[in-house]
């Protein structure tokens, strides 16, 4: 990536000043991305692309316009300023929407090295695609019950971000990732049973090809056989790998937005007791490594770690700057938007749910009659202001301390508040899929049907 992407922000940021028909920030990206993905052991697609572009806001008498482009050149930043501002009289007056001032923020240099992997788009697809067909062989060979391995993949990136205003914001990142990921399929026709596991990191070396290949086949394989359980109430067991819908969720509960709007079940709960006092949610977006880790939010404002329920009471919501304008607080940096093309708004980095000490093996062993999930389907759509949920899902009957055979179609349903309420077990074994982060975790008698 050339590095002049700064430069580039100052120049445009001078034009717009001289203008001086409204606070400006733009929003400048470039990216490249590459993959290779293998269907049925054979390469099926090499793909390697790039992009660019810039949004801008408009700021004025409490009113905000935007515009973007996919272009980073003076005569697109030209055509996004007139557009941002002929929104303007348009739109109605809102005194928090103001752009944000510059806050100070040290510099972190060590952190910011962990953002990044300089290998990344220096090894051949000669080199890797070697790795991805002994990852399917291991597969295939780890259970003779296992038939194909229709898919398997390898992808890369690297972007670079500038955010700059006429208020004074002046911020540049850059960032990588990478990911590799498989899918096979296992048992008869009748009974057949797909396994996928994926990882991603911020450098290459963190990939684990053969822990993938073993977990997709233990994935693909648990399922085999299983058998429905009659009704009743039980423990559920979230296993890392299925706890993802259910931090997102959480996670968009706690979204100033939402909150203000009356639509998340945590509105008015600030300071107030909705969770088991095993349970405390942490954003970091100072993680090293971590995927969603930025040394600043997408308004350019210096990220922090926060608590955001704190033993089960809840300690903090998700703020840009028009939420925390809205309830005249300095806000907490926690700005995100998908890219160029889009507003931002409140949202989390790296949430995840802060570990406990017990074993997962030792809250297994204290499990009487419980499920460890494998699977989950509708967590997404639960009620978020009532909390009701009702979720398909499939595991491995947990009976006296023991794992036991498969089950299949089992719906567990219950309030959000409950759910919280009601976990007794936290493990020590915190593990990260993208920017959501769990250990193994127990929930005390959920209604099974």
């Amino acid at each position: 990536m050339s590095a002049d992407l700064r430069e580039l922000a100052e120049g445009f940021i001078a034009r717009l000043k001289a203008r001086g028909q409204a606070e400006c920030e733009l929003y400048l990206s470039r990216g490249e991305e590459r993959g290779i993905e293998l269907r049925e052991g054979k390469v099926d697609a090499v793909e390697q692309s790039s992009s660019q572009g810039m949004g801008l806001r408009a700021c004025r008498d409490g009113r905000i316009g935007f515009a973007c482009a996919g272009s980073l050149s003076p005569e697109a930043l030209d055509r996004l300023y007139a557009l941002a501002l002929a929104q303007l009289p348009h739109q109605e007056p809102d005194a928090a929407r103001l752009l944000p001032a510059p806050r100070p923020g040290a510099g972190d240099p060590d952190f910011e090295r962990t953002l990044s992997d300089p290998s990344l788009f220096s090894e051949p697809w000669d080199a890797i695609l070697p790795r991805l067909e002994a990852m399917g062989s291991r597969i295939l060979a780890a259970d003779g019950r296992i038939g194909s391995v229709p898919r398997l993949g390898y992808g890369e990136s690297r972007g670079e971000t500038v955010i700059a205003s006429t208020t004074g914001v002046m911020t540049r990142e850059t960032g990588t990732s990478c990911s590799v990921a498989a899918a096979c399929l296992a048992g008869p026709e009748e009974d057949r049973q797909t396994g996928s596991a994926y990882q991603s990191a911020r450098r290459k070396a963190r990939l684990d090809f053969d822990k993938t290949a073993a977990e997709c086949a233990e994935r693909a394989t648990a399922l085999l056989g299983a058998r429905k359980l009659p009704g009743g109430k039980r423990a559920i067991i979230f296993d890392p790998w299925v706890a993802g819908e259910f931090l997102e969720l959480i996670a968009g509960l706690l979204c100033a937005d939402q909150v203000q709007r009356g639509k998340s079940l945590l509105a008015g709960r600030l300071g107030k007791t909705v969770a088991s006092p095993l349970v405390s949610f942490i954003d970091d977006p100072r993680l090293p490594e971590g995927l969603a880790s930025s040394l600043f939010d997408d308004e350019g404002l210096p990220t922090s770690r926060k608590i955001m329920i704190e033993r089960g009471v809840v300690r903090e919501y998700f703020y840009d700057t028009v939420t925390a304008g809205r309830e005249k607080k300095a806000g907490n940096a926690c700005a995100g938007r998908g890219s160029y093309r889009g507003l931002p708004g409140p949202g989390s980095s790296n949430f995840f749910l802060a570990p406990g000490k017990q074993s997962r093996a030792a809250i297994l062993g204290d499990t009487k009659d419980g499920i460890l999930l494998l699977d989950v389907m509708g967590m997404h759509m639960a009620d978020q202001i009532s909390g009701e949920f009702s979720i398909g899902v499939s595991g491995l009957h947990v009976e006296n301390g023991r794992v036991g055979g498969p089950i299949k179609n089992a719906m567990v349903s219950g309030n959000l508040l409950e759910l919280l309420s009601s976990i007794d077990a936290v493990g020590d074994d915190l593990t990260f899929h993208g920017g959501m982060g769990a250990p193994t975790f127990r929930v005390a008698g959920l209604n099974v049907a």
